[in-house]
């Protein structure tokens, strides 16, 4: 009998051994497959690592050569610790380069600074690590890598930040820039005229040559003239006006932002006694107020030499104004920026990082504030740059003045005054102001060129905000949910590695305390 229970056994454990090792031979050889013919399997519920079929439509039949510039080798991302976080984006950009007529060059832009110097050649796109740049002709496009990805999740008292969800943006975006240069896609920019204003011919030949860089195109606007604001119109810009707009000229301008429209108003002191009512009007808005003042500067480090009123500003870091509730992060891993309840936008936190060794100097100033309006809840308002601490104003212009004792107090600033600020109402289909403080910044004047390098980049980031050059292709962004758990304790902690650690050992004893039993039956 018991040679029979032996025989049968073996019999048993051969066959187990048997189909063990059939098993394995099998896995080695689907992985060896796999790897051979570079098949992929996505085995997710909403296809996160699969194009969707509108890019694969819409690249299939392109007729004209796109090429791509991703500036990170993907080896290197591939080799990052954490490359399973940006696993969707390398697996995406790697299939655009697999239709005829796309091209993918990922390089590193410190060793390669030829090609970086042609896709940008005056600087203008502020390109760095992990941006892509999407080129079809003459006409190209910068994609900032923090577009990529959105985080979900919440901040603790000390600042961390814990992700419970990822939002993948970049299949979306990505198509669109390039259908976008491939159409040669360029939303206007006007710059009104009838009002004194400085003109696109006479001083913003610089601006508007870095306008084109980023896909808008430049064109003047007389409102007294036209019937209505155009409609190709992505944005309005008032620039340095002498006086103000008319009433009619308002209501123009009102029924475009009623339609989503885009206005930025670069307010220079003007040391005469108008006052602008009608822009004041539309300002007010959108709750924001505006002084008839110039800013100058009481420390001496803080302004240019011999004159206090060409001062230094500070870049406000929306990171340090609001409660956090989401973080964006780029490709590189970088946590770029931050958003609040009230759905702020970050303008300036990456810029600050770019450029840390720069002074932000600005030419005559006048300040802003914020207006509380009856719609003031319903808006999203966050000011851009501010002055020091030890700056001031003086009465500059103007009729009417907001005066405490001698100075002009801004409000809902402690020691310090706006001097940039945007404003966006959903309530008329998300239309958007910008205020600055001058035009002189973007000015062609070889002066302020040399100096005012970081408000013109901001700037940019505004325009690029209002009036972006984006296309929307409608494919959908893909949201992972992130499991976490949270140990309040050293003995929690403790606890669970324990927990960790233990449970495959029991698992692994109980199968060889069985197999021993079995063997021994």
């Amino acid at each position: 009998m018991n040679g029979q229970k032996s025989k049968k056994n073996l019999k048993f454990t051969t066959l187990a051994w048997g189909f063990a090792i059939m098993l394995l031979a099998i896995v080695i050889l689907i992985n060896v497959a796999v790897s051979f013919f570079d098949i992929k399997l996505d085995m997710t519920t909403n296809h996160m690592y699969t194009m969707s079929d509108t890019s694969k439509d819409y690249l299939k039949n392109l007729n004209k050569d796109v090429d791509i510039y991703l500036l990170m080798e993907l080896e290197d991302m591939k080799n990052q610790k954490d490359s399973g976080d940006i696993r969707e984006f390398i697996t995406l950009i790697e299939d655009y380069d697999s239709f005829e007529h796309i091209t993918l060059h990922d390089i590193d832009p410190n060793e390669n600074p030829d090609i970086l110097n042609e896709l940008n050649p005056d600087n203008y796109l502020n390109l760095k690590e992990g941006d892509i740049v999407v080129k079809c002709g003459d006409v190209s496009k910068k994609i900032p890598a923090s577009d990529m990805y959105y985080y979900d999740g919440e901040y603790d008292s000390s600042g961390n930040f814990t992700a419970t969800s990822k939002i993948f943006y970049g299949e979306n975006i990505i198509t669109g820039a390039v259908k976008a240069v491939v159409d040669e896609f360029r939303p206007s920019v006007y710059f009104l005229a009838g009002h004194g204003e400085k003109t696109i011919e006479d001083n913003f030949t610089t601006f508007t040559k870095s306008l084109k860089n980023n896909n808008y195109e430049a064109k003047e606007l007389d409102l007294t003239s036209a019937v209505s604001v155009p409609e190709d119109a992505a944005i309005i810009i008032e620039a340095a006006p002498q006086v103000d707009i008319s009433a009619d000229e308002k209501k123009k301008l009102d029924d475009y932002l009623d339609k989503g429209g885009n206005l930025s108003l670069l307010m220079s002191p003007l040391n005469t006694e108008t006052d602008f009512e009608n822009l004041l009007d539309i300002m007010h808005e959108y709750c924001i107020g505006m002084d008839y003042d110039i800013v100058y500067e009481t420390d001496t480090s803080r302004h240019l030499s011999n004159n206090k009123y060409q001062i230094t500003a500070e870049l406000v870091d929306i990171n340090s104004t609001n409660e956090n509730t989401g973080a964006n992060y780029d490709i590189t891993g970088l946590n770029t920026s931050t958003q609040s309840n009230k759905d702020l936008t970050d303008l300036t936190s990456q810029l600050i990082k770019d450029t840390a060794n720069l002074a932000v100097y600005l030419p005559e100033s006048r300040t802003f504030f914020e207006y509380n309006g009856a719609n003031y809840n319903s808006l999203n308002i966050c000011p851009l740059m501010q002055t020091s601490d030890t700056a001031k104003v003086e009465a500059y212009g103007g009729t009417k003045h907001r005066e405490s004792d001698k100075e002009i107090s801004a409000i809902n600033m402690n020691s310090t005054f706006w001097l940039s600020a945007y404003s966006e109402d959903p309530t008329r289909n998300n239309s958007k102001i910008v205020v600055m403080p001058n035009a002189e910044f973007i000015d062609d004047s070889a002066e302020v060129e040399a100096y005012a390098t970081v408000p013109f980049m901001l700037y940019i980031n505004t325009i690029d905000w209002m009036a972006g050059s984006d296309i929307d292709m409608g494919i959908p962004e893909k949201i992972q949910t992130l499991d976490y758990m949270t140990l309040e304790t050293e003995s929690d902690t403790n606890f669970m590695i324990g927990i960790i650690v233990s449970a495959p050992v029991i698992v692994a004893l109980a199968g060889i305390i069985i197999w021993l039993k079995r063997r021994n039956s």
